[in-house]
């Protein structure tokens, strides 16, 4: 799986209101933690226990602005997750055991994750 860039509002409307886990990454070249992070988020996207379950994507402030507005998103890096269009978990510079919590989450469905 590769994590694909969202430029617009519609591309990131259209791609957070699929029926199976979405997990958008809010981040800027300029952020340090976005550079640590990005590479992990990467990783992830690979893993095959994801690879049916979950739509990874980006956001770059700095390219994308009113996307990141329209989410909310305040500090970053940010990874949310969402599913049919509802905010299902929110992280902020997370870790890589939280990232993969929340992916986990994205995957499963909040009421079946641990």
């Amino acid at each position: 799986m590769v994590v694909t860039p969202l430029t617009g509002l519609d591309t990131f409307e259209n791609a957070i209101a699929q029926d199976r886990g979405v997990v958008v990454e809010f981040c800027a070249t300029w952020a340090n933690l976005c550079r640590v992070i990005g590479p992990v988020f990467e990783r992830f996207s690979g893993l095959p226990e994801f690879a049916d379950t979950v739509a990874f994507h980006s956001v770059d402030l700095d390219e994308a602005f009113e996307v990141a507005q329209k989410a909310g998103v305040g500090p970053v890096p940010v990874f949310m997750a969402f599913r049919n269009g509802v905010k299902i978990g929110e992280i902020v510079a997370p870790s890589p055991g939280t990232l993969h919590e929340l992916i986990t989450v994205a995957a499963t469905g909040p009421e079946r994750a641990t």
